[in-house]
């Protein structure tokens, strides 16, 4: 298999080549409704989350919406 190279939320991480937003998500265990994608600067919307693949160097930052008060 091969594997690129990331940044997820700051930090470098080895993902396979193929990795879809959608397939990352599921991979950290975030719910996918609650989440927000930011790839290079750039939001994803969730309609095109299964679609977009992800390349070497990508700088991605999932923010996870929190209820509280």
């Amino acid at each position: 298999m091969s594997t690129i190279s990331i940044i997820l939320n700051g930090k470098r991480h080895e993902v396979s080549k193929d990795l879809s937003i959608q397939g990352l998500i599921s991979s950290v265990g975030a719910d996918l409704k609650q989440v927000a994608v930011v790839v290079n600067a750039e939001v994803v919307r969730s309609d095109q989350r299964d679609e977009f693949i992800l390349s070497e160097n990508d700088e991605v930052d999932i923010l996870i919406f929190a209820g509280g008060g």
